[in-house]
């Protein structure tokens, strides 16, 4: 059974079919990239994925599990979370605190022992700075633990961004265009820090991107949606040669070597 299993995934807004039988089937340890122009269905497809949207056909299964008409945050108990093509951060908060905010779906905590200051309390939230260090020292961002989110650079937001989703211990983590608005060095770094968290954590990534030269290099398999539809799919060699990508995605001025 494959980690994730998404049939024939349908969604209409009125009159409107954004996503039109949308088929996934993601093992544990893949990469899995969906792309395609603006407009294409790829947020859709995403926003079902975290249930956002409700689908109007189709299932999704995790672990074998029906997912379909859970609620957001009970995809993300369940081991599905998400980062957000417009950063949504906390921006007030520290980087430190952005990310034990995504801790709070797993505090076993009672009101009471918050008051008393329990032992078995305060042990708690020391091993929890302790996590959220370690986590933040592995993308980066351990010197900036104490600024506040809005006062970091745009890349280091995305990181801030990733962290906080990795605090939820998912099993499968979706970005959303995760290098959106980054300069071509900043594409670079990001890429290896992609590929460092499914190595070092061990997680399913399923991400959607404009910019082929990221995806390429990463990606161990690409899905291209147009006007909603799953246009190809397969290795990314076959996808970026395939016609009908370079006619509805890449566009005629596309060269094969991945240089726009």
């Amino acid at each position: 059974m494959s980690l994730l299993e998404v049939k024939n995934l349908t969604i209409m807004f009125g009159g409107l079919c954004a996503v039109d039988d949308f088929n996934l089937s993601v093992e544990k340890g893949e990469l899995v990239a969906v792309i395609g122009p603006n407009g294409a269905g790829k947020t859709t497809v995403f926003n079902m994925l975290t249930g956002i949207y409700r689908p109007t056909s189709g299932t999704i299964r995790l672990d074998g599990e029906d997912m379909v008409g859970l609620k957001p945050y009970q995809f993300a108990r369940k081991g599905i979370t998400r980062t957000f093509q417009n950063i949504r951060l906390f921006s007030n908060a520290s980087v430190a605190d952005n990310v034990k905010m995504a801790h709070t779906m797993h505090n076993d905590q009672d009101l009471a022992k918050c008051f008393l200051r329990t032992f078995g309390m305060v042990a708690s939230e020391r091993a929890l700075d302790e996590r959220v260090m370690s986590l933040l020292e592995r993308l980066g961002l351990a010197d900036k633990a104490d600024f506040l989110a809005k006062n970091l650079p745009y890349g280091d937001q995305r990181r801030l961004e990733i962290a906080r989703a990795l605090m939820t211990d998912p099993k499968i983590l979706l970005l959303d265009e995760p290098v959106a608005g980054m300069i071509t060095t900043e594409l670079e770094d990001m890429a290896q820090l992609v590929a460092q968290i499914r190595r070092d954590f061990g997680v399913t990534i399923i991400l959607i991107e404009h910019h082929m030269n990221f995806v390429m290099p990463i990606a161990d398999r690409i899905m291209v949606l147009d006007f909603g539809k799953t246009i190809a799919q397969g290795l990314p060699a076959a996808v970026q040669a395939d016609p009908r990508v370079i006619e509805a995605y890449l566009g005629g001025g596309y060269q094969q070597n991945g240089n726009a």
